[in-house]
């Protein structure tokens, strides 16, 4: 009886042993949680999502889904790899522009999805004429470029007849809902709306290229440049729990934003977010602005007050770096720290565009007039760093709105009231360097639009564009192939890192072209 029940114990004790192996095979995590989506660490938010690789389940599994087609649909299309559902992985055995002119979309709804635009021979995909709409959870993009441009649809009405809407009011080149998604390395231009707009939970862009985008008189609204907008557009007539809340967790880490007049991004109506090392170049056009927070909502926006930490980002050509606006009586915390600023002497009068409403403006504008500036460099800029944002004269808060009172210092954090764990924030001194070495799709394999952009930024040329035709619209990307073989036992961990070697094999496609 006594071997009996010794046996019994050796058995269960090695039941437990081997449950502990299967756990640590299946769902492999580091000391600061899940393991992150992309090397590198936790650096954004919603990096814990195992995207398409499998990972989340038992016994990892995906479906390795090859894009061979150049055609919006239809076999071997890139629609056809997105609306597939399941654990997938779509790679590229194509390169070239997925031609949806004058315009179309595609949408993303089912779970678990990795988009590796790093899969395809140079020249890599560009979505022309296209708006990417993600609507589910759990989704990793990378390496794409999406152009949208405003060509005329003939399918649709310009103008609605019950909205007074233009078929150019919503065009965006990314609407993105839902939660967990990573946008890594990406570009996006040419939209007649804004070039993104985010309502997602949990979501990061990450050293991304948001440029050009058109100002437009086809907007119902006029000409209407805008780069990024996060908002709550959550239901107004009942109560949302806070669990369910948009924009909540949000990151926006070391992305480019150039030529675009205002939404530098933009956040309002309760979103909670870390805005950090990004680059702002030329935002001259009215509005003039780079980032804009508004604390709480306003029209459209419903979320309560704002949480912001905005460390480390650099502006350059930006008449008014930080628009702040405080409306609502619940004070939210902003944290404003280490920035740069740029600008000739001669392109301070871009102040005057925001220099329209109220006494406080005008004040604004007087005190701008006698302040004291550094004296330019020798290339005639001026580079002022900015330590206290809230007494600086650069920026631009609202002490009115609506014809009413509003207090923004009520919103001063002294400390940072949203962190990214695990990130290292760079001094705004190492930003510009980083960001136009390191963003949009390719960085070292850029297409004709997203070179040009960057080496404006670097000589301090270029302009916001009305059309895309006014720099001879989207490149003709030649139609390249090459045949893609995928590791033996993708979802197998063979160095037992965590990451599968599919995901391993993808993060080799990344390292060539970032």
């Amino acid at each position: 009886m006594r071997y009996t029940c010794l046996f019994f114990r050796c058995l269960v004790s090695a039941a437990a042993m081997l449950s502990l192996v299967l756990l640590a095979v299946t769902a492999p995590a580091t000391a600061a949680g899940p393991l992150p989506i992309l090397p590198g660490g936790h650096q954004g938010f919603g990096m814990e999502t195992p995207a398409g690789s499998g990972r989340h389940l038992p016994v990892p599994q995906t479906r390795v889904i090859k894009v061979t087609s150049l055609n919006t649909d239809g076999p071997g299309s890139l629609r056809e790899a997105l609306q597939a559902e399941g654990p997938r992985v779509v790679v590229f055995e194509v390169a070239g522009n997925i031609d949806f002119t004058p315009y179309g979309s595609i949408g993303i709804k089912h779970p678990y999805l990795t988009v590796a635009g790093q899969t395809a021979p140079s020249p890599g995909i560009t979505l022309k004429g296209c708006q990417l709409h993600i609507n589910t959870h759990d989704v990793l993009i990378q390496h794409l470029r999406i152009r949208v441009g405003d060509l005329l649809d003939p399918t649709h009405p310009e103008v609605d007849a019950k909205s007074g809407w233009s078929q150019w009011s919503e065009r965006d080149t990314m609407k993105v809902g839902g939660e967990r998604i990573v946008i890594d390395h990406c570009s996006f231009s040419w939209a007649t709306d804004e070039n993104v707009q985010s309502r997602a939970r949990d979501v990061t862009f990450r050293q991304c290229i948001f440029s050009e985008c058109l100002n437009s008189p086809k907007h119902h609204k006029g000409a209407h440049s805008k780069g990024l907008l996060i908002l709550d557009q959550s239901p107004p007539d009942r109560v949302i729990p806070e669990s369910e809340r948009e924009s909540r967790g949000v990151a926006i880490i070391g992305n480019l934003f150039a030529h675009n007049a205002d939404r530098n991004p933009m956040a309002s109506g309760g979103a909670t977010l870390a805005i950090i090392n990004n680059y702002i170049y030329d935002a001259r056009s009215k509005p003039g602005c780079g980032m804009t927070l508004v604390n709480p909502p306003r029209r459209g926006s419903r979320g309560g007050p704002i949480l912001a930490s905005v460390q480390g980002n650099c502006f350059d050509r930006v008449p008014a770096p930080i628009r702040f606006i405080a409306t609502g009586d619940e004070p939210g915390k902003v944290f404003f720290d280490d920035m740069l600023v740029s600008f000739s002497p001669g392109e301070r009068p871009g102040y005057e565009a925001l220099i329209q409403k109220t006494t406080d403006q005008r004040q604004f504008q007087d005190h701008l007039a006698g302040e004291q500036q550094p004296q330019p460099s020798e290339t005639g800029v001026v580079t002022v760093r900015i330590d206290d944002p809230w007494t600086a004269s650069h920026m631009l808060f609202f002490k009115t709105w609506m014809d009413r009172p509003i207090y923004p210092e009520k919103c001063k954090a002294t400390r940072p009231p949203i962190v990214v764990k695990g990130l290292e924030i760079k001094p705004a001194e190492e930003t510009a360097a980083w960001v136009l070495a390191g963003a949009g799709a390719r960085p070292k394999d850029r297409d004709s639009v997203d070179a040009r952009v960057v080496e404006q930024v670097r000589s301090r040329t270029g302009e916001i564009l009305k059309s895309q035709d006014d720099v001879g619209g989207w490149p003709d990307l030649p139609e390249r192939r090459r045949k893609l073989i995928v590791p033996s036992n993708p979802s197998s961990d063979d160095d037992g890192d965590g990451y599968t070697n599919l995901e391993e094999w993808l993060h080799g496609f990344a390292a060539e072209v970032e």
